[in-house]
């Protein structure tokens, strides 16, 4: 079973101690690290993370945060799931060169009560290297908008990605059909 000293070791030699808020280990072994918001590289960060950890014997899931910037803004915006939509359209895949909804990578979207926008999404592969930089992209994006509480990202390979999902209008861009 994995330890908090040893999941604790890894991050330190990933990234500097000042930028490290919490390390928490549950029971099952699941890991979930917060960060600073301003932890520098924070790309190349995440991906060596997640990587890392999950060489760690008895490591379950591993969730990877940073601080939220909380901001009172004096704007109220209805947020719809167009808004959001409109909003994730800025999220290219830099592999492909289309925009995560128009590639058909968003499953669902939900806005709680509390607005808290939740977003069910995939990636075209599951060994996409560019996966924590992607899901970081769509939860940034989210949180840009005001009046939104906080993003949850779930990823999710089910069911797989194909080139079917692709928006009607891309697949003509595209030459799909």
């Amino acid at each position: 079973m994995v330890t908090k000293e040893d999941v604790e070791k890894v991050v330190k030699e990933v990234v500097d101690e000042k930028f490290i808020r919490s390390i928490e280990v549950d029971e099952n072994g699941n890991v979930t690290v917060t960060l600073s918001r301003d932890t520098p590289d924070i790309d190349n960060v995440l991906i060596k993370l997640h990587s890392e950890i999950g060489k760690l014997e008895g490591v379950g899931i591993i969730t990877i945060n940073r601080e939220r910037e909380t901001k009172e803004t004096g704007e109220k915006v209805e947020l719809t799931k167009e808004l959001i939509l409109e909003k994730l359209k800025e999220v290219i895949d830099p592999e492909i060169g289309l925009d995560v909804v128009n590639l058909g990578l968003i499953y669902d979207l939900q806005i709680r009560p509390d607005n808290t926008v939740y977003v069910k999404m995939t990636m075209t592969t599951p060994g996409c290297p560019l996966t924590m930089w992607i899901l970081r992209a769509v939860e940034d994006k989210i949180l840009e908008i005001p009046g939104v509480k906080d993003a949850e990202i779930e990823l999710t390979f089910d069911p797989p990605w194909s080139p079917d999902m692709i928006s009607p209008e891309y697949k003509k861009k595209l030459g799909l059909y």
